[in-house]
């Protein structure tokens, strides 16, 4: 009796013991995963090689020695003074990689597998942490101690001049409201390309400096008296083929232009991007 009994118990008990280590084999295979995914949140970020482009602007020696190279010859183009003459002299330049270098927010964006976006790019004008192009900080030190005046024209949105403003300066550049109009783009720079009178966007930038009427930001009652009066663009400085006036990627003639690069007009390199 007791025999068969027992093995009745057993036999009872055996679904048991077989659902016991059928939950616990289930619980084992439920917590491996998360595990798993605990190690697959602290894997590194993928890292994402540079191009040449940005390699070339900010480890060369090249692009430093050609940009500051650029600077000295548009040095020796200038006027020995700019005082004194009938109608005021001003030197036009563009600002991103003609005054301001910005392979810093190039490289970070590409070391993260990203492109440009103007929400990005917004965001690095205001960190105003661009750097300066080699050799541009003594030519406008030389242009400002002969007396001359600088207008800045920059594709930049105008709503961020006062951004631009604070990185010029921080970089240690010699500029006031009085020799230094700073324009960014207005919407109403675009919408007057015409192609005939007004070519690209920069024009009518270019054509309110030289009739008395730039839309100067940051300026004070003085400054604006002086900058509200005709004026004679001598020279002109970019990194782009449109930073000259009458120009664009498409039609520019460079027989036509060659003459005039190396005493009003100078360009400079920058690989990374483009009208092209």
């Amino acid at each position: 009796m007791f025999t068969t009994a027992s093995t009745s118990l057993k036999t009872a008990l055996r679904p048991i013991a077989v659902s016991c280590l059928a939950l616990s084999a289930l619980s084992a295979c439920v917590t491996t995963p998360q595990a798993d995914t605990s190690v697959a949140d602290a894997a590194p970020e993928a890292s994402f090689s540079l191009s040449n482009a940005v390699k070339y602007q900010r480890q060369s020696k090249e692009y430093p020695l050609l940009s500051a190279y650029v600077y000295k010859q548009a040095t020796a183009a200038l006027p020995a003074t700019f005082e004194n003459q009938q109608t005021p002299a001003v030197i036009v330049l563009d600002v991103d990689e003609t005054v301001l270098d910005n392979s810093l927010y190039q490289e970070e964006r590409e070391s993260k597998g990203l492109g440009y976006s103007s929400e990005s790019w917004n965001a690095w004008i205001k960190r105003e942490e661009a750097t300066l192009v080699p050799g541009v900080d003594k030519f406008l030190t030389t242009v400002i101690e002969r007396g001359g005046k600088i207008a800045l024209i920059t594709n930049r949105d105008k709503t961020l001049d006062s951004h631009t403003w604070n990185n010029l300066l921080a970089v240690g550049l010699p500029l006031t409201p009085s020799n230094t109009c700073i324009m960014g783009r207005l919407p109403a720079d675009k919408e007057a390309v015409d192609h005939k009178y007004i070519v690209n966007d920069k024009d009518r930038r270019r054509n309110a400096v030289k009739q008395g009427s730039p839309a100067c930001s940051l300026t004070n009652d003085t400054a604006s008296e002086g900058w509200n009066k005709p004026h004679n663009i001598i020279m002109q400085i970019g990194d782009n083929i449109e930073d000259f006036q009458g120009v664009t990627q498409e039609d520019a003639y460079l027989p036509a232009i060659l003459p005039e690069v190396g005493t009003s007009l100078f360009i400079l390199p920058n690989p990374m991007y483009g009208s092209w």
